[in-house]
């Protein structure tokens, strides 16, 4: 079993998080937010974008994508994607 890693308190989270897992989520979810608001062009349509599901991740919203690093890399594929008007 992975033993839990306490760092620092969270300050992004206002419960005081102090999961490096949950605080690498945040992260992650901050960087998509930047990058699809660039790609869609405001951060309203972002933020919407976010949690509507999406069929090139399965028809998962990409924020449930964004938990494993590995899921964080199809979002950011995704939205290359849809940049670029790939939709296959």
């Amino acid at each position: 079993m992975k033993d839990p890693q306490i760092l620092a308190l969270c300050p992004c989270s206002p419960q005081g998080c102090w999961s490096i897992d949950h605080r690498s989520f945040k992260g992650r979810c901050e960087e998509i937010v930047h990058l699809a608001t660039l790609v869609l062009g405001s951060r309203v349509l972002a933020a919407q974008w976010l949690y509507k599901p999406a069929i090139g991740l399965r028809h998962q919203s990409p924020c449930s994508t964004l938990v494993t690093r590995s899921g964080y890399q199809q979002v950011v594929t995704l939205l290359g994607r849809i940049e670029h008007g790939v939709y296959t």
